[in-house]
């Protein structure tokens, strides 16, 4: 117990200001537009493009939207459950005052 107490009270300088040796970053995101209730819209590949030329690190994708619709296959079969995944693209870069 008297060791964590020692550690806590070692740290008690440190703060939680960055310190100015490490890099800062920003960052940006793109996700899928809703155009309509329940519908959506896919980031613009483009857009995506232009992030990096921009000098955004492409750092993740992850699914933001899983819609699931049935369509009809027809008069005798089941309906067939159709997934689209709607993806968001997430970004970073250091500020620009580091760059």
């Amino acid at each position: 117990m008297s060791l964590a107490a020692v550690l806590v009270w070692a740290q008690r300088d440190r703060g939680i200001a960055p310190s100015r040796d490490l890099p800062t970053w920003e960052y940006r995101h793109l996700q899928p537009q809703e155009i309509a209730p329940g519908a959506y819209q896919q980031v613009d590949w483009n857009l995506v493009i232009s992030m990096g030329a921009q000098g955004w690190e492409l750092v993740n994708v992850t699914p933001w939207v899983l819609r699931n619709d049935l369509h009809q296959q027809g008069k005798e079969g089941e309906p067939k459950l159709v997934t689209q995944n709607y993806m968001a693209f997430y970004f970073k870069r250091l500020r620009a005052e580091q760059r």
